[in-house]
C-alpha cells in the first residue's frame, strides 16, 4: 500500500517528487556485501548509508517502524519518505515471521528483510556485485583450456548444493552457516552428505549451542 501527503496548501504540489527526481539521480544502487539463502543482497545499513546523504541533500529523510500486532504470522512494515515541506510518501506491507528456535531473532530478521526491501522499492533501486565492474572489464578466460584451480575444486553434486541451500534458507539458519563457514557451494561432496543426514533436532541443538555462545 503506498500513500501521498500534502500538510501545507501553500506548498506547491508533488515537490517532493521534484526532491526524489533529484536524489534519484545521485543516488548509486548498494552493493551486495552479504551472502545468505542461497543468494548475495546488500545488507539494511549498506543500503541506508548509500541512501540518506543524498536524501539529507535534497531535503528527504525516511523512518521506518512495524505497525500494528503480529497476525498470521506476519508483521506490518511501514516505510515513510518524508520531506521538509512536510509532504511525505509511504509504504505498508505484511512480511511472513518463519519461527523457529528463537522467536525475538526471527522476528528481528523479518523485520529488516522488509526494511531493506520496502526501501529499495520505495527509492526504486537495485542492489549490484561489487566486483562487477571487475569483471566486467576482465578479458573472458580461453574456454579451450581449464584453469588448474578449476581441478583442484572438490567434487560435488550441483543437487547437493541446491538441497542445502534450501534447507538452510528453510529451517533459518544461514547466520549459523556464515558464523561456522558453512558454504554449500564451497563445502565438498562428503560435507553436504553429511550435513544433509543431519536430523533438524541435530542441527538446532549446534544452531542454540552456537547463539548461546554469541549471547556470553
Amino acid at each position: 500500500m503506498n500513500e501521498t501527503n500534502n500538510n501545507d496548501p501553500q506548498v506547491l504540489p508533488f515537490q517532493i517528487y521534484s526532491s526524489l527526481l533529484e536524489a534519484q539521480n545521485e543516488i548509486s544502487n548498494p552493493a551486495k556485501n552479504a551472502k545468505g539463502y542461497g543468494y548475495k543482497y546488500a545488507t539494511l545499513d549498506t543500503i541506508l548509508a548509500a541512501v540518506k546523504p543524498v536524501l539529507a541533500k535534497h531535503g528527504l529523510g525516511v523512518y521506518q517502524h512495524p505497525v500494528g500486532p503480529i497476525e498470521n504470522d506476519c508483521i506490518t512494515i511501514k516505510t515513510v519518505l518524508f520531506h521538509k515541506s512536510g509532504q511525505h510518501i509511504s509504504e505498508q506491507s505484511a512480511v511472513p515471521i518463519k519461527f523457529n528456535s528463537n522467536p525475538i531473532q526471527d522476528y528481528g530478521s523479518s523485520l529488516t528483510y522488509g526494511k531493506r526491501y520496502q526501501i529499495l522499492g520505495l527509492l526504486n533501486i537495485c542492489p549490484e556485485d561489487e566486483d562487477k565492474d571487475g569483471q566486467l572489464s576482465k578479458p573472458a578466460a580461453p574456454q579451450n583450456k581449464p584453469s588448474h584451480d578449476a581441478k583442484k575444486q572438490p567434487v560435488r553434486d550441483p543437487k547437493l548444493v541446491d538441497a542445502a541451500d534450501k534447507r538452510l534458507a528453510d529451517l533459518a539458519i544461514t547466520d549459523w552457516a556464515e558464523a561456522a563457514k558453512f558454504f554449500p557451494h564451497k563445502t565438498s561432496e562428503a560435507g553436504l552428505k553429511k550435513f544433509l543426514a543431519l536430523s533438524d533436532d541435530d542441527l538446532f541443538a549446534k544452531v542454540e549451542e552456537w547463539r548461546k555462545e554469541q549471547a556470553a
